[in-house]
């Protein structure tokens, strides 16, 4: 099950911007990863725990699919004139 999947049926019942504005997580962040317009990043870590506490889930079962060996989310960027990339994936 994708985070959009998780996230549709845990809230199929709750008005997205109530939520969001409760949580404090940008409306339209929200909206996006429940359509699986995006993907959650590193850089949204915060907002992704306050989620999972707020549905009463751990971090790991908002993000992993239990289905795929793919990483859960991956962030590349740069610093001094390297690359790096930083992987959250399930050991």
């Amino acid at each position: 099950m994708s985070v959009s999947d998780t996230l549709k049926k845990k809230l199929k019942d709750k008005n997205l911007s109530k939520v969001a504005r409760q949580l404090k997580i940008p409306k339209t962040l929200l909206h996006e990863w429940v359509q699986a317009k995006r993907t959650p990043s590193l850089k949204n870590v915060i907002h992704l725990k306050n989620l999972a506490n707020y549905l009463s889930l751990s971090l790991e079962d908002l993000l992993i699919d239990e289905q795929s060996e793919m990483p859960v989310t991956s962030l590349t960027f740069d610093d001094a004139g390297r690359k790096y990339r930083i992987k959250i994936e399930r050991v």
